[in-house]
């Protein structure tokens, strides 16, 4: 028996002891569904949400950023719509919602802006056009911080899919 990686996610997440473990684990479905449509790796888009939000639905920073993602609402269309319809801060408060723009918009900034590279993707995200060139700035600090979590992420998944594995060769396991 292995876990899918929407549990995964939700299990290295409560085994680190995370904030809003419930939010997380209900919304981790959409989070490597949206991970898998914008080629974006689902810890760190489960490490940006909590960077950004600590997964709590309602956030709204002093800049206006809403929702789990913290996308600013006269930013959520992109240039030209390229990201879709121009969301509302109420719209940004679904998780789904948030989750999905999110997604879309981390994509953009790593493969257009950072030429696919996650760091510069990340520092655009965070802190927009300021980030090529630059050696210390916010957004550095905010990309070192979402990757962190990532490869903490990452370590204990890998731990739980090794418990696993072993569980599963223990007879009367799993029957």
């Amino acid at each position: 028996m292995s876990l899918k990686l929407a549990e995964l996610l939700c299990s290295a997440y409560v085994a680190l002891a995370l904030p809003n473990a419930e939010i997380a684990c209900e919304n981790m479905d959409v989070v490597v569904e949206a991970s898998e449509q914008h080629n974006v790796d689902p810890t760190i888009l489960t490490s940006l949400i909590f960077v950004e939000s600590r997964w709590t639905p309602t956030a709204v920073s002093r800049d206006g950023a809403c929702g789990l993602t913290q996308v600013l609402p006269r930013y959520s269309s992109g240039f030209r719509n390229k990201f879709g319809q121009k969301l509302t801060c109420k719209q940004l408060k679904n998780p789904e919602t948030s989750i999905r723009r999110g997604a879309k918009i981390l994509n953009w900034w790593t493969r257009r802006y950072g030429k696919g590279q996650i760091s510069v993707g990340l520092c655009g995200y965070n802190s927009g056009f300021r980030c090529k060139g630059k050696t210390e700035i916010k957004g550095h600090r905010y990309a070192r911080k979402v990757l962190k979590l990532s490869r903490t992420l990452k370590r204990k998944m890998k731990r739980i899919e090794i418990e696993e594995a072993a569980m599963a060769d223990v007879p009367g396991c799993y029957e």
